[in-house]
Order: structure tokens, then sequence, then C-alpha cells
């Protein structure tokens, strides 16, 4: 429900009468939008048609013995919060998605909101979008994905989230997976639960419970294959978009070994013991930070991920839910650019066997093994490139993101909606890179930039966006809206975009002056070939 300033004088009356009177109230601005639900009454932000809330809580701090455990909901209670500024981002070190941080009590999501909250209330039943951001499983937050435009032009209401990162977000060790509870991907039942809270409360926002949308990027639509197929996201969402993906995971065995290499790095015991239990437990965070290591994977733990995702798709034993799955056009212009350019030296033309390695081992489940090198190198002839950085970035496109989206957009069509695009405007912005030795185009991350205000990390002396861009950020926030109410994108005044089929194809290009549907997608990415190639 909604309150008033004078209901919130009353709510402070009960706030001391139930003998909190010792505890912090918060000093909160009279003017400030309010709205009561189950853990208190909310205060946030007015905008310009707006309404935000920033910094809520959804789960306890994943502190203490609550470290490597499922979130915890946060219960009913009394009392006003402050919603008025972004909750810390969660563990990470230095990236180019995130702030650098050590903090664990991290577990909160932002709310952007057509409208005022005294006209907010169940009755109004706006689409609901949730964003999971990307940034490897080891860096970002929900809060710097400004949603203003977004919630205000399509009369959606956008929530983004904070997950737990890294080690801490994703660990399998055999003392954590011996205990009595859901382990392994622990980043990912944060976003259950995050999805969990949305569900309950968002009607008092003026938001739809039963139309949810959940939307990510990246290692954040990694995560929502795996949502897919979880038993554990039943009824969480109606509908889901998954940008620049694939579906990647690595066995418990896998995960137990990695996680087994870190614990040796604390000091503490590789074995099912309680004691090395408590000694991960205890270790520092800055210690988890420096020495984890980053598979950019899912884990198949049984239960939450009960078998690889790709074998669980193919079976149709997934949510079958309307599905949007697209990519950039030059995915890997930027995967290219850190790893070489940005990391030392642009890539030289006869370290191609070296380059085709770390492709191989860049994304599990999408790699390639070594009898395919000669392969791949006749069919990206580096010779045929300005540069040598932009073969390796051409096979980083095709074989990592582009092909195994159109693979698995195929297995999807037999069972659900699906509809794919390619953000392809090669003009797009590098907001997050500096230059290179090659032009980055429409590579990973650009597409964010069209659907969310990225001021926040935009490198200094960007150039702003061309009046071209401006009109294609606005359809593109079009579409996504259009599939978020409907289950379709397509609306009124957008160009026409026709579904998927499970034979492949069409694809929606978007792209300046006009967006087009496109038939050449698997033909330009080599999709045939790669089907040919055998996959680690």
């Amino acid at each position: 429900m909604t309150t008033t300033f004078a209901s919130r004088a009353i709510l402070r009356a009960l706030f001391v009468a139930a003998g909190l009177a010792g505890a912090a109230v918060p000093a909160l601005a009279a003017d400030g939008p309010e709205i009561t639900i189950a853990q208190g009454t909310l205060q946030g932000v007015a905008k310009d048609g707006l309404v935000e809330f920033k910094g809520v809580r959804y789960a306890h701090a994943p502190t203490g013995d609550l470290r490597w455990n499922p979130p915890v909901a946060i219960p009913a209670a009394t009392g006003f919060v402050d919603a008025t500024k972004p909750g810390a981002g969660c563990a990470q070190g230095p990236s180019p998605w995130g702030t650098p941080s050590t903090a664990e009590d991290c577990l909160f999501l932002n709310i952007t909101a057509p409208g005022q909250s005294s006209d907010m209330g169940f009755w109004q039943n706006k689409p609901v979008m949730v964003f999971i951001h990307g940034g490897g499983f080891s860096g970002g937050s929900g809060d710097v994905y400004n949603a203003e435009a977004m919630a205000k032009e399509n009369d959606v209401i956008v929530v983004t989230i904070n997950y737990r990162l890294g080690a801490l977000g994703m660990l399998a060790h055999p003392a954590l997976d011996a205990e009595n509870h859901v382990f392994a991907n622990y980043g990912l039942m944060d976003q259950q639960l995050a999805l969990k809270w949305v569900k309950n409360n968002i009607a008092a926002f003026g938001g739809n419970p039963q139309n949810v949308t959940v939307f990510g990027e990246s290692a954040g639509a990694i995560a929502l294959y795996a949502h897919l197929v979880s038993p554990l996201a039943e009824n969480l969402f109606q509908k889901v978009i998954m940008e620049s993906s694939a579906p990647a995971d690595i066995s418990l065995a896998t995960a137990e070994s990695q996680g087994g290499d870190l614990a040796k790095k604390l000091g503490c015991g590789t074995d099912d013991s309680a004691s090395a239990a408590v000694c991960l437990r205890a270790a520092p965070v800055e210690d988890i930070i420096k020495n984890q290591a980053l598979p950019l994977a899912i884990i198949v733990d049984g239960k939450l991920l009960p078998a690889p995702i790709k074998d669980l798709v193919a079976a149709g034993d997934f949510h079958q839910v309307p599905i949007m799955l697209g990519s950039n056009h030059d995915e890997g212009n930027l995967f290219a650019a850190f790893v070489w350019d940005l990391s030392g030296a642009p890539l030289a033309a006869d370290k191609m066997d070296d380059a085709l390695a770390v492709g191989a081992g860049f994304i599990p489940r999408v790699g390639w093994t070594p009898a395919y090198y000669p392969l791949i190198k006749k069919a990206y002839d580096v010779s045929k490139y300005d540069v040598p950085g932009l073969a390796i970035s051409q096979v980083m496109t095709d074989g990592i993101v582009a092909c195994p989206t159109y693979e698995m957009n195929k297995l999807f069509a037999q069972h659900a909606p699906v509809f794919q695009y390619e953000m392809a405007d090669v003009n797009a912005r590098s907001i997050v890179a500096p230059p290179i030795s090659f032009p980055y185009r429409a590579a990973h991350f650009s597409e964010l930039q069209y659907l969310f205000d990225l001021s926040s990390m935009t490198l200094k002396d960007t150039p702003p966006m061309t009046d071209a861009q401006v009109a294609l950020g606005k359809q593109m926030r079009a579409y996504w809206a259009s599939f978020a109410r409907n289950g379709n994108p397509n609306g009124p005044g957008l160009p026409q975009w026709p579904a998927f089929t499970p034979k492949g194809g069409p694809v929606m290009s978007l792209n300046t002056p006009q967006s087009t549907v496109s038939t050449s997608f698997a033909a330009y990415h080599q999709c045939d070939f790669w089907a040919g190639v055998e996959r680690k």
C-alpha cells in the first residue's frame, strides 16, 4: 500500500509504541515518495514523472555462518527504510563493470517506476522487468544501470539487482557441499530470491507479479539459461530476454577441484570436514578476491541446475515461456581487446594457435578442441583481415556467441515463442574500453548503452550518441518493453519483427538508420562451419 505524509506520522508513532523508540529512525525528507510493504515503509526519490526506491534489502547479509549458504529472506517488520541511495556493491576486484568492494552485505535491489507513489497500487498491473547485470560473475552492480528512460517511455517497472560475485557467489567445495542445503551456485540463489521478492512485493509499486520479464546480459544471461531449466525457478518469471551469452556450465567435480585450489591458497582443508568449512567462512574477503578462479559458467549441482543446460533444453525440459535471445554483430572485438591490446600488445599473426587456445577456454561448453585449430585458421585466414586481432575477434564472435545463440534458439523454438536479434550498429561507441589496434564496432556490452543510461561507467571524453543512435535506443527500449508486456516485441510504430523458427531465422537486425529483418545471419557468422566443430 502507499502512504501519505500524514500516515507517515501515524506509522512513526506505531514504531515508537512497538518498543523501538531507541532504534535509529532515518532522517527522511517529508516529501519523499513512500510505499509500505511487509518489511517496512520505504521512502524513495521522486524525479520527473518517476519514483525510485534504491538499495532495498531483499536478503540478510550473507556474512559469518551465512557465507556460502542460501540467502535468507527479510522478515516482516515495521518502521521506515531509507531507500534514497543504492546499497553497497558485492565484493569484487577492479573491472570496467563495477567498483572494487569488500562488502558482503550487498543483497540489495533498485526499483524504477513510472508515475507518482500516491497513484500506485496493485490495480495498475504494469509489466515488470528485472535486470541481471553481467561482468563475468565477478564484477558489477545493479545501480549503475539507469532505467529511467525504459520505465518512463514504456510505462513499465524496472528492477535491477545485486548478487554475490566471484568465489563468494559461485563455489563448490566438499565441506560446503556436504552441508544440508542447496550449494555451489550461491549468486544464482540470490537472483532467485530477488525474483521471489519481486513476486511478493511488486504489486505495491503498481506492478503485475504475474507479468515479470527477467533480462540479463553476458554473465547475467548465462544465469538466465540456468534459471530457464532450474526447477527452483518455476513461476518466478513469465518471459526471458538473454543478451550476448552461451549455455555455459561445468561439472560438480570440476568445480570442487577449483574450490579445492582456492581452499589451499586460503590455508583451508580440501576435505568434507566441518573444520574446512569453518576455515573458509573465516577467510578474509580480500584474500578470497585475490586468489579466486573465475570460470564463466554455472555449476551442475544437481538441484538448482540438475544437468547440463543444453541437454535439458534439447529435451524440452525448461520453463517454456516466450524467449528473446540475441547478440551483437562484433561480440569478440571487446574480448580480443582485453586479452591482447589492453593487456600488453596486439596479437601477432604467428600467434594464432595461442589465440585459439585462449578462445577455446573462454566459456565452457562452447570452446573447441586443438584438433580443429587448422580448420578454424583456414576458415578465418588471418591474411584476409586488416590486423590479426580482427581474425581472432571474428572467431570469438561466431564460435562463442553468435552461432551458439542461433543453435540454442532452434532448440527453444521447438517448444516456445522465440525472437532473435542482432545489434548491428557498427558505429556503436566504446564506453568502457579505450582505442586499440582495430575498431570495436558492435562489440560485446555495446547494446546496453541503448537500453540504459550508463553515464556512471562511461569513459571520460566518450562522444555523445548521434541522433540516429538515440533513435535506435528508443526503438530498442520499445521492443524490449513490448516483449515484456505481451511476449512479443512488436508494437505500434516499430518495424515488424518475425518470430524465429525451429529451422533457423529470421533475425531482427537492430541498426541505424533503420532496423530490418535479416536472413543472412547464419551465413555471415559461418554457423554451418561451427555446427561441425567438436565442442568442449
